[in-house]
């Protein structure tokens, strides 16, 4: 009985061990997903029961800011580097650097010029350094050599690639042999409906309709491939949209001289590169031109959109009120709906949704900035955040009081070539195994002890034997 006993305390102490060898935990995975141009009140507009389903099982902030100039470029980079457009270097969708003498148009998709986006290291790098995988599809920027790096895994830029097949490429990632824990999807509606159509249209409708479907595929197929209860999802975008008129329309041809000056960025924000000799004279024109065109010299732009310290950003730059249109003449494309404005607008104001197990359930947060994303992103993925302008303490209230930190290793760098250490173990998985490892020594100890006294025979019935008479036949 005791020798059963014992092999039953072997197995589980045995068992015990192997599991203290398993204490460290998954690497957390976290999937952010970005709707182009999704206003924060389209949440309302129609019903939208998939992005409601999020909130009501995971976290809503009313209020997002997001960084000026509100267009696509600077604020999807803001995003995962969690620093403003001056720091990141990506101040527009249209850029000249004149150090560089290179111009950066989204426009004609001449975005792949890995100088314009160095200034910044993005979070899917920070993540490979660290010794993980990342898989992005159609993240702006992800298809950019930046430091030498790309994603582990990424799908080069193509409008024409469906929602569905997004979605596929990023659950195989998910769920591959070798598995990436960050994902970032991006989507490029309700931006391009919102520009032709404009926001207010009610033909906008049926487009956020769509964008709510297509968050419910993502759901289902996230829970189709066993990640739902797993996997942190982030539901954001980068800036809203406001409704422009042919009535609202500012032509600078009327006051500037076209041949004096170059027009690098249009509406809303027009950034003016005057010709040699000829500052002075463009900005007198412009100052007083409209009523509601705000011009600045650069060393004059607000601090609080932290849009003056970079080479990108022209030494004039014009802003037109909310809903106003700036044209070089009136041949230039209108669109019905646009974005780029004060970020102070909530027009502007983009929406963020999360839901996961390091996030708490049906809770409402008031207020962030776009910036704090990034060091949230650190957070969930227990990876070093590099230098941002950004507050994790402006985001610790949206995680549950059980979600784990820990911080990753320190990076080294050799010969342009960054070396990945794996991530430090935690105090506990130590504790775990020294314990189970004493604990299987002494079990070890007393089985083999009787073990052996199992095979010795009892000294009282020795003693026993010796002292009987020798029986004769």
């Amino acid at each position: 009985m005791t020798s059963k006993l014992l092999w039953v305390c072997f197995i589980l102490t045995t068992s015990t061990f192997s599991t203290s060898f398993s204490l460290q935990p998954d690497q957390p995975k976290v999937l952010l997903v970005a709707f182009d141009g999704f206003r924060w009140d389209y949440l309302y507009k129609v019903p939208t029961p998939h992005f409601h389903y999020v909130m009501k099982y995971g976290v809503h902030v009313k209020q997002v800011t997001n960084i000026f100039i509100t267009k696509t470029y600077p604020n999807f980079y803001t995003m995962v580097t969690g620093l403003f457009a001056e720091s990141h270097g990506i101040v527009s969708n249209d850029m000249f650097d004149p150090i560089l003498n290179k111009s950066f148009s989204l426009d004609h998709m001449d975005i792949y010029d890995s100088e314009f986006w160095e200034a910044a290291t993005p979070v899917w790098i920070t993540n490979q350094r660290a010794g993980h995988s990342s898989g992005a599809a159609m993240w702006p920027g992800t298809d950019v050599n930046i430091h030498e790096s790309l994603p582990t895994h990424y799908m080069p830029y193509n409008e024409s690639v469906s929602f569905e097949d997004r979605v596929a490429k990023i659950i195989e990632w998910f769920t591959a042999k070798e598995p990436i824990n960050l994902g970032l999807l991006y989507w490029e509606d309700p931006d391009d409906m919102g520009h032709h159509l404009g926001p207010d249209s009610p033909l906008m409708g049926p487009v956020i309709s769509d964008i709510d479907n297509k968050l419910g595929y993502l759901i289902k197929m996230l829970k189709r491939a066993k990640l739902w209860s797993t996997l942190n999802l982030i539901i954001t975008s980068d800036h809203g949209m406001t409704q422009c008129s042919e009535e609202r329309i500012i032509e600078l041809d009327q006051y500037l001289n076209k041949d004096d000056y170059m027009l690098i960025d249009q509406s809303p924000v027009a950034a003016i590169l005057p010709k040699e000799g000829k500052f002075d004279e463009i900005y007198e024109a412009l100052v007083h031109a409209h009523p509601n065109l705000t011009v600045f010299k650069k060393e004059e732009i607000p601090e609080r959109w932290h849009y003056r310290y970079n080479n990108r950003i022209q030494p004039i730059i014009a802003v037109a009120d909310e809903g106003w249109y700036i044209f070089q003449n009136k041949s230039d494309n209108f669109l019905l709906g646009n974005h780029g404005y004060d970020n102070a607008l909530p027009e502007m104001h983009p929406i963020f949704l999360a839901r996961g197990p390091a996030f708490r359930r049906n809770f409402t947060k008031d207020s962030m900035n776009s910036t704090d994303l990034y060091s949230l992103l650190c957070h969930l993925l227990n990876i070093t955040a590099m230098p941002h302008n950004g507050s994790f303490q402006n985001v610790q209230d949206l995680l549950n009081a059980a979600t784990p930190y820990v911080k990753s290793t320190t990076l080294l760098h050799c010969n342009n070539k960054q070396k990945e250490y794996k991530r430090e173990n935690s105090y506990d998985y130590f504790i775990g195994v020294s314990l189970g490892s004493i604990i299987v020594i002494v079990f070890f100890v007393i089985f083999f002890k009787h073990l052996i006294r199992s095979q010795i025979p009892d000294l009282r019935d020795m003693q026993a034997e010796i002292v009987q008479p020798l029986l004769h036949a």
